[in-house]
Formats: C-alpha cells, structure tokens, sequence
C-alpha cells in the first residue's frame, strides 16, 4: 500500500512538470520572440527623424505625442517603448476598471519593469498571455516599415530621380493553337443475328 502510494505521487509529479515545461517554453519563446522585433525596430529606425517616430507611435496606440517622448525620456529605445505601449494598450483590454487610461497602465508597467521583471513575467502577473503583444509590436514594426518604404520613395521622386526603375514592356504571348475539331463519331452498324 505504501509503495503504491509513492508511486502514484511520484507518477503525479512527472506528469505535472511534464505539463507544465511547454507553457514555460511558450512564455521563452513569445520572449525571444518580443526581443527580436524590438531589435527590428530599433534597427529599422536608426536612420529617420525623431518627430516621424513619435507621430506613428502616437497615432497607432491612440496616445498623446509627449507620452511616447516621455517614454523615451527614460532612455527606451524605439523597440521597447513600442512594446511597452502594445503592454498597456492589453493591459487597459484585459483590466479596464483598475487600468482605465493609458496612462494608468504605463505606470504600473514601468513599476514592474523597475523592478526587473522580463515581459514575460509582467503579462504573468497581469494574467494575459504575450501572444498578444508580441502580434501588436510585429504589427507595429510592419506599418513602420511600410512608412518608411513609402517615405523613401517620396524622397526619392522628389530628388528627380525615379522611385523605381521603370519596366519593359514584354511582347505578348503568342496566340494559342485552335484544336482540330474533333471528328464525328461513325454510327454503330445495327447487329445481325
């Protein structure tokens, strides 16, 4: 009896922590995943003008222009600051009556980031998952880029030069091939018997 006991316990125990391993991954891998597109951004804005920056930010999280300059008065780079908006834009979607403004959940956010807690574990604490914030940073990283994109080739017409190099016209393809027409089928002879 005692032996089945321990056992039983003993098997509990693995398939708990065999449950529990992927979660913990997931939570690694949402991080690893924050922490390359906040390197994307920061790469990809290197080279624009700062008041772009806080414009686009201001305008995709619905936020005033001197919060995203007083996040970055902090000394955040362009890709932590976008990750720490797209924190508390969930935060104020997934506890409206603590947090109700912005403002409110970039507090408590940079509190816990003062602290030394990874992203990870601040959307533990919150009770949401990163999946979330992780898609509004890529999705944020993608419209900067398009911006960009579109910025550069404005800027580029603009210098007389074009945007673009202007393509060749191909010949068109040949015309296909009518079939034959297919011949008639010959009628069956009747059968004698």
């Amino acid at each position: 009896m005692n032996g089945t006991l321990t056992t039983a316990i003993l098997g509990g125990l693995i398939l708990l922590f065999s449950l529990s391993t992927p979660l913990w991954a997931r939570v690694d891998a949402d991080e690893a995943q924050l922490e390359t597109v906040r390197k994307d951004i920061d790469k990809d804005w290197a080279n624009t003008g700062q008041a772009d920056k806080v414009q686009s930010l201001a305008k995709q999280f619905n936020v005033e222009p001197g919060v995203v300059e007083s996040l970055r008065a902090n000394k955040q780079g362009w890709g932590e600051t976008t990750i720490e908006l797209s924190m508390a834009q969930q935060l104020m979607q997934t506890d409206a009556n603590t947090y109700p403004t912005m403002t409110a959940a970039l507090n408590k956010i940079e509190t816990l980031r003062s602290q030394k807690m990874g992203w990870g574990k601040i959307a533990n604490y919150f009770g949401f998952k990163l999946g979330p914030v992780v898609s509004a940073a890529q999705h944020m990283r993608n419209e900067l880029r398009n911006e960009s994109r579109v910025a550069a080739t404005t800027s580029a017409g603009k210098s007389g030069k074009p945007a673009t190099a202007t393509r060749v016209e191909r010949a068109g393809r040949p015309d296909r091939m009518s079939r034959p027409e297919r011949a008639a089928r010959p009628e069956r002879a009747a059968r004698v018997h």
